[in-house]
């Protein structure tokens, strides 16, 4: 009964995603377990496919389901640049990691073509910003528009990455978490374009390491630069270290005011010690929400720590990122499967399919093929989606 439901795609959008993985009609027809006849009436729009053979051509095709929604095939994409440093290896990107990149422009198209259907507009990212703009004075920007005071900050409290996301997010920005990722393939990605701007943050970087990166992505956004960061590629032999060290100071200067940080009762009782302990890096750490390696590379920028002091604690905060890729998912005692997904989707997204489906421009099973889970799964992440359960 379910495999007869339709999808209610758009058929030339089968055509381009054959052409692009490089099947011929006669090959694509074999594979699917199909005649050719009825591909080219498929491509055609003589015949609607079901759902179920829908996901079986976006698995051949390696494509995820919402390509097949676009009004049109996606635009062709300005180049996004390797910001990384990755020892011991050619560079470029892994297959996994140009999937995913893949991927999240995708799922922008979706939202654009959502928005287009319901007549939203879609606000243009303002925001701009050059290598030679102050550091300090475009945090404060970046927090001026966000719309994060310190009050609100404080009340993100253990929830400071979600705080932020809702904050970027609500600028017409998606912002979506990329699970089974490696660190070193990728901490962070910017796709600089200027209406509904995307940012992807590895889902292996634990704690408040997401909310740097999330801001420092943000920066890359401001300097209207799309690429692929990771640790260690402020260094000097990384590829653009010039711009990684840039978007590292911005993201502090944004998280950590200077004024708010030399006000704290840790740091102003310091006297001209330079030296922290790891408690006291914890509770600064705690009360922004971000990471210690984060507070500690603020002090130093601030002048209250010292350079050699902060090289001698990078193999700690080095080692803390080398667990985490040795780090297995555990598959108990995590979120609810729909919890999991809201958080690596989003909620400017996912509430997006959501309007869509109650627009009639998707159906149910669309709907969860859009967020990768089963139709009984549906309504309760609904629910989670806008704050209703969850």
């Amino acid at each position: 009964m379910a495999k007869s439901v339709k999808a209610l795609i758009n058929p030339t959008m089968l055509t381009w995603a054959r052409e692009q993985a490089g099947y011929s009609l006669a090959d694509a027809a074999h594979k699917l377990g199909i005649d050719e006849a009825r591909l080219q009436a498929l491509e055609a729009d003589q015949e609607t496919p079901t759902f179920a053979k829908l996901l079986d051509m976006a698995d051949l095709y390696k494509r995820p389901v919402s390509l097949f929604y676009l009004k049109k095939p996606p635009k062709g994409w300005q180049p996004i640049q390797d910001f990384r440093r990755l020892p011991g290896t050619e560079g470029g990107f892994s297959p996994q990691l140009t999937y995913t990149i893949r991927q999240a422009r995708e799922r922008r198209e979706v939202a654009l073509a959502i928005k287009s259907e319901l007549n939203e507009p879609v606000r243009e990212f303002t925001l701009r910003a050059t290598l030679s703009t102050n550091v300090e004075t475009l945090g404060a920007h970046i927090r001026e528009f966000l719309e994060v005071s310190e009050a609100n900050q404080q009340r993100f409290a253990k929830k400071a990455f979600e705080g932020w996301r809702a904050a970027i997010e609500a600028k017409d920005i998606l912002v979506f978490v990329v699970p089974r990722l490696k660190i070193k393939e990728m901490r962070g990605t910017a796709l600089a374009e200027t209406t509904l701007p995307v940012i992807l943050v590895n889902g292996k970087d634990r704690g408040n390491g997401r909310v740097f990166t999330l801001l420092h992505e943000f920066c890359h956004l401001a300097l209207r630069q799309s690429g692929v960061s990771n640790v260690g590629g402020d260094r000097n032999d990384a590829p653009n270290p010039t711009v990684e060290k840039f978007c590292n100071a911005v993201a502090a200067a944004a998280l950590m005011p200077s004024e708010w940080l030399l006000r704290e009762h840790l740091v102003a009782n310091k006297g001209n010690a330079k030296t922290w302990d790891d408690d006291e890096l914890d509770a600064l750490a705690r009360r922004f929400g971000v990471s210690p390696e984060a507070v500690l590379r603020r002090l130093l920028t601030l002048g209250r720590t010292t350079q050699s002091f902060y090289d001698s604690k990078r193999p700690v905060f080095q080692k803390f990122y080398d667990d985490l890729e040795e780090k297995k998912e555990k598959s108990t005692g995590g979120p609810e499967y729909h919890l999991a997904v809201l958080g690596q989707l989003g909620r400017t997204f996912t509430q997006l399919v959501f309007q869509g489906y109650h627009d009639r421009y998707f159906t149910l099973r669309d709907v969860a093929g859009l967020l990768n889970m089963k139709v009984t799964t549906v309504p309760v992440m609904e629910k989670a989606a806008f704050g209703l359960a969850g």
